[in-house]
């Protein structure tokens, strides 16, 4: 999704994509930092035609159907709210799964399947009237929106309430989390579904109702205002009795406005590194890091990973979730990792003595990848046999490259339960047993940045040799 934006400097149109986190104006070239993203935004549709010019096309063709004597008798414009839900499926699959062999024999095999997709799901958050439209389809996605304001609207539409309140509208959204994931050759025994990096919005979509008389009756033509295509017909109805007035929502103080702030350093005043689609940023002249939160920006506790002696290879900084867990199962809770060996025999335990060097941690990537079987995969090599953590100062770090941060310290939490089933063997029935039902408590998270350097297709970590491929990871644009 594309969205629309004033200038707070020029007042010039900034255009950018929805996981964007900082716009530079094209006019005035001034930097912002997007806030308000943390609430409920509110977007709208333009409608394609003007009122003058949908008047003028809708009178043309209703003259032109003669045989249905129809005649104009009201234009009116109705604004109705789309709930949307966008973020990334991780399922897993375990049980047992039918095959054939090459000699024709069959057989019930051990099987763990994890199954991903980009979600982007959109339904109407109001219950009446019928608008005949029940998903806004790829639209989001493919058309700029305008964030929704009243002061956008001239006073004569119709704006419909949301009555589907976010609960409603998130166990709506779970109900097709799974859609096409079914296979009928798998018996199913576990099974675990996250919705990562989930964002829910309002969308207002624009129907044009033309109200039309004939034989001293009054109908509707409701009309997508985008596709300019009619939507539903309502024989006998006028616009008043079809369009009741609704309650207004309980809980509208719920949403938010983006809005710009300047994106410079809250301590020392310089400008952050221009990072458009990172979370959190890293001032080169004080050395803190800082993320919006609720319209200020918030100090970040991170850390930076050495290098080995003598390495002279560019560096990318790849930022990580640590995070420190424990698992609260049906036979008690998993705190170490001689604890989690129960669920993962081939698990190394901790050498050392203290500092937690034996409590349970997942290193969850924080950067952008494409593919998210690549995400995991990589998450789970990284917590099945983590890297050095020698740290090194936060001290001359102009001239480093850190990459940036696309997903938030709460959903990779989300993304660990992802990762233990993956490094849990498919044939260990016992895991499967423990796993139902368990839950995660994780502590707050720590920022990580490991060093990689580039070799060959691969991008790989300076000490463990941990490798991505580096077609599939996003990196900054100034790098």
């Amino acid at each position: 999704m594309q969205i629309k934006v004033d200038c707070p400097q020029c007042g010039g149109k900034i255009i950018f994509d929805e996981e964007i986190e900082v716009v530079r104006c094209p006019y005035c070239s001034s930097t912002n930092q997007i806030s308000g993203k943390s609430g409920l935004p509110r977007f709208m549709f333009p409608p394609r035609w003007s009122f003058e010019e949908s008047r003028h096309r809708f009178s043309t063709l209703l003259s032109s159907k003669k045989s249905l004597r129809l005649r104009e008798k009201g234009l009116h414009l109705v604004y109705g709210p789309y709930w949307r839900t966008k973020g990334m499926v991780f399922h897993w699959a375990l049980g047992k799964k039918h095959s054939i062999s090459k000699i024709g024999t069959r057989s019930w095999d051990d099987a763990k399947e994890l199954k991903t997709k980009h979600f982007d799901f959109t339904f109407p958050a109001y219950r009446e009237p019928d608008l005949g439209l029940d998903t806004l389809g790829v639209r989001p996605a493919a058309i700029p929106l305008q964030l929704f304001h009243h002061s956008r609207l001239s006073g004569t539409e119709l704006v419909l309430s949301p009555e589907v309140s976010l609960q409603e509208a998130v166990d709506h959204s779970n109900n097709f989390l799974t859609f096409g994931f079914s296979d009928r050759n798998l018996k199913v025994e576990l099974e675990d579904t996250q919705l990562v990096g989930e964002v829910y919005s309002l969308v207002y979509f624009p129907f044009w109702v033309l109200e039309v008389g004939a034989n001293g009756q009054n109908s509707l033509l409701i009309i997508d205002g985008v596709a300019n295509v009619v939507r539903k017909s309502i024989w006998e109805q006028d616009f008043a009795a079809y369009f009741r007035e609704t309650a207004s929502s309980k809980w509208a103080s719920n949403f938010g406005d983006l809005r710009l702030i300047p994106f410079t350093c809250p301590v020392c005043g310089w400008d952050l590194p221009f990072t458009p689609d990172s979370k959190t940023h890293i001032c080169p002249t004080c050395t803190r890091a800082w993320a919006e939160h609720r319209g200020s920006y918030q100090e970040v506790d991170y850390h930076l990973v050495g290098l080995p002696d003598e390495f002279d290879k560019p560096i990318h900084y790849m930022p990580f979730w640590d995070l420190k867990t424990h698992i609260r199962t049906s036979q008690g809770v998993l705190k170490t990792k001689s604890d989690l060996r129960k669920l993962i025999p081939a698990l190394p335990t901790g050498k050392g003595r203290g500092n937690g060097s034996d409590s349970i941690r997942f290193l969850i990537p924080a950067f952008r990848i494409k593919n998210l079987k690549s995400l995991s995969k990589l998450a789970h090599i990284f917590c099945l046999s983590p890297p050095s953590q020698k740290l090194r100062a936060k001290e001359n770090l102009k001239k480093e490259i850190f990459q940036g941060v696309s997903l938030a310290g709460q959903e990779a939490e989300q993304l660990a339960q992802v990762v233990l089933i993956s490094m849990v063997p498919k044939y260990h029935r016992r895991a499967r047993n423990l796993l139902k039902d368990s839950e995660f408590e994780s502590g707050r998270p720590r920022l990580v940045y490991y060093p990689f350097y580039r070799k060959g297709i691969y991008l790989r970590e300076a000490n463990s040799n941990h490798a991505i491929q580096f077609a599939t990871v996003v990196l900054n644009s100034h790098s």
